[in-house]
């Protein structure tokens, strides 16, 4: 695979659609070097907790997608699937631009690992990058099947998700069609769409992990009975979520009198309650100033 410096807003051939999550958030990546890349999406209202900053869920979509890149770059003809992810911030992005920059840091036979850097950005180039907090991945290297997606020889150095009519006018957790079921047990559905599908027809990476989040915020906050949002996220993903509903389950382990610490499971309802995720949400006081 080589990098010819164009620009394109796709991944692969007819991935991902018009319709999705990667185009509605506006989302834009590039990669200067082969092992090293950069993500960024603007700050909207849409993206954001009732307390003004973007969710960490939405954070780790960006780290989710940029290591995807990364790693499809490294071991072409090869393909791949998320394995484990954290997350780690020290405050909510309420402004700008988030960005990620990240680099592969080994390459095996059989995982790939991925760092990542996040920073709050302005729309003003001369403003220097504030850090934000930090991410890694692991992902699994799997052998290329027929079925996999076609990936152009000559890879895009810049890759634009948003194109003309794209973008958030609500919510995004009412976009993509995130029902609460039991705030207290941090129980929520998600139907399957090809909005938040991923390459493998499974539900996107980054979506699992905002499933995540909000549940884990969710259930710590009445746990704690005060408003919580969550800071780090480590999402252990153990299958592929293809049916749906989707839904999750959250139980508060520890409380301290401004941070809470929370189990969530993520399971594919349709596929007999199969386990696809389970991670761990911290939540602090929420900002509310």
């Amino acid at each position: 695979m080589t990098e010819d410096g164009k620009t394109s807003s796709d991944i692969a051939v007819g991935y991902p659609p018009q319709r999705h999550i990667l185009r509605d958030l506006q989302i834009s990546l590039e990669f200067p070097r082969k092992r090293r890349g950069r993500v960024s999406a603007p700050v909207v209202p849409a993206i954001c907790t009732e307390h003004g900053g973007v969710h960490v869920g939405i954070v780790a979509t960006l780290v989710d997608v940029l290591g995807g890149g990364l790693v499809v770059r490294s071991i072409y003809p090869d393909w791949l699937a998320t394995s484990n992810l954290s997350v780690y911030t020290r405050r909510p992005v309420t402004s700008g631009f988030v960005t990620a920059r990240g680099s592969v840091l080994r390459t095996g036979r059989t995982t790939v690992v991925v760092e990542v850097d996040i920073f709050h950005e302005t729309s003003d180039s001369a403003m220097l990058a504030e850090s934000m907090g930090s991410a890694t991945m692991t992902f699994s290297r799997l052998p290329r099947r027929k079925t996999t997606m076609e990936i152009p020889n000559e890879s895009p150095g810049k890759i634009v998700f948003g194109t003309e009519g794209s973008g958030l006018s609500r919510s995004f957790l009412d976009e993509i069609g995130l029902q609460v079921v039991d705030s207290v047990a941090g129980v929520l559905e998600l139907e399957m769409s090809a909005y938040v599908r991923n390459s493998f027809h499974a539900l996107q990476g980054g979506v699992v992990a905002l499933l995540t989040d909000v549940a884990g915020q969710q259930a710590a906050s009445v746990a704690a009975g005060k408003p919580m949002t969550t800071r780090d996220l480590t999402i252990n993903y153990l299958a592929q979520g293809k049916i749906g509903p989707i839904r999750t389950k959250a139980s508060v382990i520890r409380t301290t009198t401004d941070t809470a610490l929370t189990r969530v499971e993520v399971i594919d309802t349709g596929a007999n309650n199969r386990l696809l995720t389970v991670g761990m949400n911290t939540a602090m006081l929420a900002e509310t100033g």
